[in-house]
């Protein structure tokens, strides 16, 4: 299905809509990055709580950044598909 078959939405308004959720997830990623990245203030040697490993936090991190790239980037192409069979 193509932008221009879509019925309920003019194709400039799905485009716009496309491209305004994809800034919000950016800045809401670039927060979530920005919060991991940051320095932690180092816990108490004895502490029965043990500390997260770094690279833990990294993969817990950058798995949903690629996920919403492959997402977003399946949707851009959905989008701009001609309909020709």
């Amino acid at each position: 299905m193509s932008v221009s078959s879509n019925p309920l939405l003019p194709a400039g308004l799905l485009t716009a809509l496309f491209w305004v959720l994809v800034a919000a997830c950016v800045v809401a990623q670039v927060f979530i990055v920005r919060a991991v990245f940051r320095t932690l203030p180092a816990a108490p040697t004895n502490s029965a709580v043990p500390a997260p490993r770094r690279w833990a936090e990294v993969v817990q991190v950058i798995l949903p950044v690629v996920g919403l790239v492959a997402l977003f980037w399946g949707a851009w192409r959905a989008l701009t598909v001609t309909g020709t069979p």
